[in-house]
């Protein structure tokens, strides 16, 4: 093997593992927000599930009608 064919086949060995690293740096952070997208939206549906299956809101007192109701 030549110094030339080793210096090629350097050369395509580096630019294979340039384009799998620009592709794991391109499917990172749209992996993370829709993975923190979804974490979000599950904790919203668990909080609004809780409160109308009468958790913690349903303890609160009631707020009055209107600022006349309190005077």
């Amino acid at each position: 093997m030549s110094v030339t064919s080793r210096t090629r086949s350097a050369a395509r060995t580096g630019l294979k593992v340039q384009r799998r690293v620009a592709l794991a740096q391109v499917l990172f952070w749209p992996t993370v927000l829709t993975t923190g997208a979804v974490v979000a939206v599950l904790l919203l549906a668990g909080r609004r599930r809780k409160r109308s299956a009468g958790g913690e809101a349903a303890d609160a007192m009631p707020l009055p009608d209107s600022a006349a109701a309190t005077a």
